[in-house]
């Protein structure tokens, strides 16, 4: 029998409400159209067909001076879910799953789910830092650029 292993982990959900159709957001959910909305976002492609955010495609970013950031896409199901897995190198790993759905018509509910893991002391410290405050300050950054973007570029 396998003994369970439980390291550091911290989960966190959110939900944003989007000025738009799910269909309208859900194409600007990706690496390459995120540059469009989201200031100062830069991702490099490691591995796309499409150009575009597809299943098993891999691509980097980099905030800062810190190591490059690797992503994987790991689910892509059109108007409905994005998940992707995050890594970074020496301190943990980032499962992101973004759900969406339709309340009212030119409305998307956007939740988002966040599962932080530590593979170290280092990122069991950065995760042990994390404030609910300073996540829904991110959250809130995110929704009021993409609103933002949206309603400045009509359909």
């Amino acid at each position: 029998m396998t003994t369970p292993v439980h390291g550091t982990r911290l989960t966190r959900e959110y939900r944003q409400t989007i000025n738009a159709s799910h269909e309208r957001v859900f194409p600007l959910l990706c690496p390459e159209r995120e540059k469009e909305w989201l200031p100062g976002w830069e991702a490099r492609w490691i591995h796309c067909d499409s150009g575009l955010a597809e299943p098993r495609a891999v691509f980097a970013t980099r905030h800062g001076e810190g190591a490059e950031i690797i992503w994987l896409v790991a689910e892509h199901r059109p108007s409905h879910r994005v998940h992707l897995v995050r890594w970074h190198p020496e301190t943990m790993v980032v499962d992101i799953e973004l759900d969406l759905s339709s309340p009212l018509l030119n409305t998307t509910w956007l939740d988002v789910r966040y599962a932080y893991t530590a593979t170290s002391p280092a990122g069991r410290a950065l995760i042990e830092a994390m404030t609910l405050p300073q996540w829904h300050a991110q959250m809130k950054n995110w929704e009021a650029h993409l609103n933002a973007w949206l309603a400045v570029h009509p359909a």
